[in-house]
């Protein structure tokens, strides 16, 4: 007889909680308390059990990114209990039967006996979305949706480590939009903004998903091309060049950009690569705008 089945007072204390109270062996549930099936829309251990009734492991979808994949693999609840800090915040994505909502806990493990566990779980999703919100406003442009100057400054460095320690090449495409003040002075800054916001959509769609693209400021953009030589770099931007030129942007509006192309070269810094990306944008324009240079 477990722990749980031969503790009635423990019952008790567990159903009068409101976080979820599980008791768990590594591989079956063995009971879950009033919040519990609330929360997964259950009237009854049986019936939540005829539903998830193999592994506790089902009830978890571990988020990419994170480093503690205890919700995988064997003996991963006294892998925790094992361990002096038992209240860990794993970044799980917990899913009720209500429209599969996504919610965060923090999970504490206590070992009982006879290989059975009690999990808490503590709901701090509006605490995630605040901080997430949070995260997003200082990382993103609010009006492109797309990288902030700030957030691009911050990663670059990454990339000129790995390409020096693991010779993970990469190059820089930095361009503007052609005449862009005009666009603003004749047809009002409501349209600009909407030219700027349709042209990071369109570009974003263009792009290998792992490239970052970030708004460099104004009408200038910059897009950090992952294992792309010059030459690859260059197709790219001619590419883009070409749909943006053909692009509706409303009411028969089209624009143009200018390109400057440069690869990461041996004991290049982030000053050196920059003033060569910048120096190729400027003679695209020189020569002529609504084209493509390598630097």
């Amino acid at each position: 007889m477990g722990f749980f089945s031969s503790n009635n007072s423990f019952f008790t204390s567990l159903e009068m909680h409101e976080n979820i109270m599980i008791v768990s062996s590594n591989n079956s549930l063995i009971y879950i308390n009033k919040a519990g099936l609330k929360f997964f829309g259950f009237n009854s251990i049986k019936a939540f059990k005829t539903t998830h009734k193999y592994t506790i492991n089902e009830l978890f979808i571990e988020e990419k990114g994170y480093a503690d994949k205890y919700t995988f693999g064997k003996n991963w609840l006294s892998k925790i209990a094992e361990q002096k800090q038992r209240n860990r915040k794993i970044k799980v994505k917990l899913y009720s039967h209500i429209d599969n909502m996504e919610q965060y806990f923090y999970i504490h493990v206590t070992a009982l006996k006879k290989n059975e566990f009690l999990l808490s779980f503590c709901n701090i999703h509006d605490i995630e979305l605040e901080k997430n919100n949070l995260q997003k406003q200082a990382d993103f442009d609010p009006l492109t949706q797309i990288y902030n100057r700030v957030k691009f400054n911050e990663v670059f460095p990454l990339a000129i480590t790995r390409a020096d320690q693991y010779n993970e090449g990469f190059s820089l495409i930095l361009f503007d939009i052609d005449h862009f003040k005009s666009i603003n002075d004749t047809l009002g800054h409501p349209i600009g903004d909407k030219v700027l916001f349709e042209l990071a959509r369109s570009v974003n769609m263009k792009i290998n998903e792992k490239d970052i693209f970030a708004r460099w400021g104004g009408e200038e953009f910059i897009i950090l091309a992952k294992h792309l030589t010059a030459k690859e770099a260059y197709k790219l931007a001619e590419s883009l060049r070409k749909y943006i030129q053909g692009h509706n942007f409303g009411n028969g509006l089209t624009v143009t950009c200018s390109f400057g192309v440069t690869e990461f070269q041996p004991k290049d810094n982030k000053v050196s690569i920059f003033q060569r990306v910048d120096e190729a944008l400027y003679l695209a324009k020189k020569e002529g705008r609504n084209r493509v240079v390598i630097q």
